[in-house]
């Protein structure tokens, strides 16, 4: 196979012959298009990121509980079929390695011996339910994990998964965006023509905060929404930079689209994800871009105090009232609590998911106290690895890199993993599946960023000089 003509533009807007590329590292034409042995992985990525947006994830088959969600059942598809590829030879495991694969498989062990001791526990037969819901729900993120990571071997790979993401996230933007403009529940028609799958939510479309409506889109709360908002916008950032084949406007509509779709979920936790994940990406980009994005930053935020009126009043207040706030007062005062059911199981908890408190004000909206009190310390270690090693992966991978798309990629990733790692501290996040199915997927992504920036060391060393950062 060859090269068609380089014709590209760069991320600033300048044209990049090939003789620039060159200067930029190994990456060539030819390797940022998805090549035919990652078509497969890419394929199979594009469906799981397509049913974890389009679908609401509150629609479950019944028999197989809250895991029987459409992206729930597509993610265990992905792990057995890397499962059977690796069985039959097809894929050699042993022949790759990526701290990712650790994390998940220190998850994985520490999920599975707290779960192990569950019938010493007397758990109700809903509290055991709940248990083996989270044992399938870490065997959805070993596919999405594994299959991403191994799979997904160019940044053009990744970067082809990426756009899909974006896409996905614009499609829940628009119908959040349709809820709180148009009153127009879209969610609520796919609930309806979604056959065999029933409805088991606990929220409605539509919440009241303060003076103004917030919305869920596709998700299951509004909080759900604006995390997954803040995460993806630096993907769709990074994705409307690179992905230069397509027309300006169909790069950088979704960004505008998602980037509506934090204040229409009126939401702190949106805020601390954007924040969060777009500075790690300006920090990381190169000179010109991040002037470009710091001069833009201020007309972002006019913007959304445009489009939603009273939206910044709302937020200050809420921030300001520290304590005075329901809700941070009944954070607060969750944390007795917390202490005495963790002095009660201290090492490995009740099991993964067995929080079901029958009082809503008792509902854990921190997945660091949730994680404690079900998983105990054992457990404890096992969901911060899954948090703190895929972000330390990305950041590795942008410094091993010489290619500035899979640098810039990698930075995206590094800045949604940490943005997701700190906004589990405010909500239960893996409670709502969207949330978990995404960090899922910029887990696997950073895996694969890892691997890809060590073939490209291990290849000879260029005579041209890397480029700046």
């Amino acid at each position: 196979m060859t090269a068609g003509p380089d014709t590209g533009r760069g991320p600033t807007g300048g044209a990049v012959t090939a003789g620039a590329r060159s200067l930029a590292g190994p990456s060539t034409s030819r390797e940022r298009t998805a090549p035919g042995a990652d078509r497969q992985a890419v394929a199979a990525l594009g469906l799981y990121v397509v049913t974890l947006f389009v679908f609401p994830s509150d629609l479950v088959i019944r028999v197989v509980g809250g895991q029987g969600y459409v992206a729930g059942l597509v993610s265990l598809a992905l792990l057995a079929a890397w499962a059977t590829s690796s069985l039959l030879g097809a894929h050699d495991p042993l022949r790759v390695r990526h701290p990712t694969r650790g994390a998940l498989a220190y998850l994985a062990v520490t999920s599975l011996v707290c779960w192990a001791l569950t019938p010493f526990h007397g758990l109700t037969p809903v509290q055991q339910l709940a248990a083996d819901r989270w044992i399938l729900m870490v065997a959805g993120f070993a596919g999405v994990v594994l299959v991403a990571a191994e799979g997904l071997r160019s940044a053009g790979s990744v970067l082809t998964v990426l756009r899909v993401t974006v896409l996905g996230a614009a499609f829940c933007a628009v119908v959040a965006i349709l809820q709180w403009l148009f009153t127009f529940d879209l969610s609520g028609v796919i609930r309806l023509y979604t056959p065999g799958f029933s409805t088991d939510n606990l929220y409605s479309a539509y919440q009241a905060r303060g003076a103004l409506q917030r919305v869920t889109g596709t998700t299951l709360h509004p909080i759900e929404l604006g995390v997954v908002a803040g995460m993806v916008l630096p993907l769709a950032v990074t994705v409307a930079m690179y992905d230069t084949a397509r027309s300006a406007a169909r790069r950088w509509t979704p960004v505008v689209v998602i980037g509506l779709a934090i204040p229409a979920s009126v939401s702190r936790s949106a805020v601390l994800a954007v924040l969060v994940a777009v500075v790690v990406l300006i920090v990381a980009m190169p000179a010109r871009p991040r002037v470009t994005a710091l001069l833009f930053l201020p007309v972002g935020a006019f913007v959304i105090a445009l489009a939603r009126p009273g939206y910044m009043r709302t937020l200050a207040e809420f921030i300001g009232a520290g304590e005075d706030d329901s809700s941070v007062a009944s954070r607060l005062s969750d944390i007795p609590m917390v202490q005495r059911l963790v002095a009660e199981h201290p090492w490995t908890g009740t099991g993964g998911g067995t929080f079901l408190p029958a009082n809503a004000l008792d509902i854990l909206d921190n997945q660091y106290y949730k994680s404690a009190v079900e998983m105990g310390l054992l457990g404890m270690t096992g969901v911060l690895a899954w948090f703190l090693v895929p972000i330390v992966t990305a950041l590795v991978a942008r410094a091993r890199s010489r290619d500035p798309l899979l640098r810039a990629l990698a930075s995206a990733l590094a800045g949604s993993g940490l943005a997701a790692a700190l906004c589990v501290a405010t909500f239960d996040g893996f409670s709502f599946s969207m949330f978990a199915g995404l960090h899922a997927l910029v887990v696997g992504c950073s895996g694969a960023c890892w691997l890809v920036a060590g073939r490209e060391t291990r290849q000879p060393a260029s005579s041209s000089p890397p480029a700046g950062s």
